[in-house]
């Protein structure tokens, strides 16, 4: 699988950002549309690695091993303890099904528009009147092309009321996107700081200047943590 690493202003290797492609794009286009940048603008010291995890691999049921095998363990392997996991579009879902494969292995997620799964799952959801009231059906153990995005909105609902695992979650959409309406579902169980909605679409004019405004949340929640934490440990 390709990637393109851009350093950030770390002097060793501790955090990382993996940045996984929407349906129509790759690792070279992401970098074209400045999304490292974007990213840095608001979050400076992560190394970015963005991955070609493209369709090819989805199609094939093949995404998160590829992208755990190729990606994730090498880069602990050279000493990254810090790791977290984004991706729009077709990327949010990767993002999401990886977190289902490997629960709490990273320390977060962004969500950039993401898909959420065909209509019949999150028809279901909005008819229940949202998560925490929905009957999500039968549970399996095998994520398979015809049970993925069940599986996925299963999870975010075991999410609710724990704020851990909520806490991990950052989700950003826009409110003109068409895949609004369903992000929206997982956004309502979100903590408000963890929920970006704003004018927008499903485009670049809108995602590159919200992935700042996002990871710049990240960094001062984690400076925050940080602080907290020192602050105990005196």
């Amino acid at each position: 699988m390709g990637q393109e690493l851009v350093a950030g202003s770390q002097q060793k290797r501790e955090i990382l950002i993996i940045v996984l492609p929407g349906i129509f794009s790759d690792a070279e286009d992401m970098r074209k549309r400045g999304v490292p940048e974007a990213i840095h603008r608001g979050w400076p010291e992560p190394d970015i690695l963005m991955a070609d995890l493209t369709i090819k691999y989805y199609r094939k049921g093949l995404a998160t091993k590829h992208l755990h095998d190729e990606i994730v363990a090498p880069a602990r392997q050279q000493g990254y303890s810090e790791i977290w996991l984004a991706g729009g579009s077709m990327g949010g879902m990767g993002t999401l099904m990886y977190e289902w494969q490997h629960p709490g292995t990273l320390d977060g997620l962004v969500l950039i528009s993401p898909y959420m799964g065909g209509g019949d799952v999150t028809d279901s959801i909005r008819q229940s009147g949202g998560l925490r009231s929905w009957d999500s059906g039968e549970r399996n153990e095998v994520m398979v092309s015809d049970n993925y995005d069940r599986l996925i909105w299963q999870m975010a609902q075991d999410w609710i009321g724990d704020e851990s695992k909520l806490q991990r979650v950052w989700l950003m959409c826009g409110e003109g996107d068409r895949l609004y309406p369903d992000v929206e579902l997982l956004g309502a169980i979100l903590p408000e700081d963890r929920y970006f909605p704003a004018p927008g679409d499903h485009s670049w004019d809108y995602w590159i200047p919200n992935i700042e405004t996002v990871f710049r949340a990240v960094s001062e929640s984690r400076q925050t943590n940080l602080s907290k934490l020192n602050g105990t440990t005196r």
